[in-house]
């Protein structure tokens, strides 16, 4: 098994409470992240630095003097990244891989009315209309 894949099953592992129940996924928020999920988080989604901080609305400097200070994210930030987190172990599970994922999320979708679904994900509202795209998938209801 790769890092990456590694990585990938642990981190869904270890956030698996948070990622299947929205209740705890804000308790979770509100307690903060560490900036290593973060890091992490690229890892698996095959984001850069740039991009998942602009999903989460911070600068990567901002990131790097979280880090330097050891200093967790803010519930906004975690959040934001939880919801991403549950986005993308959907679409692993769906497309098998965060290749194909990352691939799906780049072209227009029909069920978001040509949207680009990588475009949406920088509102917790864009991320929910992209995972309900995806249950679409998974269930056969194709727009």
């Amino acid at each position: 098994m790769s890092a990456t894949l590694n990585t990938k099953s642990s981190l869904f592992r270890q956030y698996e409470k948070e990622l299947s129940n929205p209740v705890a996924m804000v308790m979770k928020a509100a307690e903060g992240l560490a900036v290593s999920v973060f890091d992490k988080i690229i890892q698996i989604t095959a984001l850069n630095k740039n991009q998942l901080a602009a999903f989460i609305d911070v600068t990567p400097k901002t990131i790097d003097n979280y880090r330097i200070r050891r200093h967790k994210l803010g519930r906004t930030e975690s959040e934001q990244l939880l919801q991403l987190m549950a986005l993308y172990k959907k679409g692993q599970e769906i497309f098998g891989n965060s290749e194909d994922f990352n691939l799906w999320l780049k072209q227009p979708a029909s069920g978001l009315g040509g949207i680009v679904p990588f475009e949406l994900l920088y509102t917790q509202g864009g991320i929910n209309l992209v995972m309900e795209e995806l249950l679409r998938i998974e269930y056969g209801a194709l727009a």
